[in-house]
């Protein structure tokens, strides 16, 4: 078993943040959020689905960080990638009743063919590249 890697600084914050310009980042102990995360009316379940798998991508960073991915910038598709299986995989474990995520597999199929679309445009750039 692995301990929190920031057990050391002794909490885990979330915080929402006004006009942030990402989604999320994740920081030392502290993710940062958008603040459009947070639902002011009531909203579909793809907006909640995205909302649960961008917390729990953030917190795969936050918990396996450097243990487990990059050891330098150039294999940061690496880090990105191993966040975004440990998401899906941890969404899908929701057992609810009437499950508002709906398929996590699915959304990772999807997310999936969407980055092979993107790699296939002439303005992307290698997996991995010296930095």
């Amino acid at each position: 078993m692995v301990e929190y890697p920031f057990y050391a600084i002794g909490k885990y914050d979330s915080v929402f943040v006004p006009e942030f310009n990402w989604g999320a980042m994740e920081n030392p102990g502290c993710v940062t959020f958008h603040e459009s995360y947070i639902f002011k009316t009531d909203v579909n379940e793809k907006k909640r689905s995205w909302r649960a798998h961008t917390i729990t991508h953030e917190l795969a960073h936050m918990w396996f960080g450097n243990l487990v991915t990059m050891r330098w910038w150039n294999d940061l598709w690496l880090n990105e990638s191993f966040a975004d299986w440990v998401c899906h995989l941890c969404t899908s474990k929701f057992k609810l009743k009437k499950n508002p995520l709906g398929d996590s597999w699915i959304d990772f199929r999807i997310r999936k063919g969407w980055g092979y679309e993107e790699d296939a445009h002439s303005t992307t750039h290698p997996i991995a590249c010296d930095i």
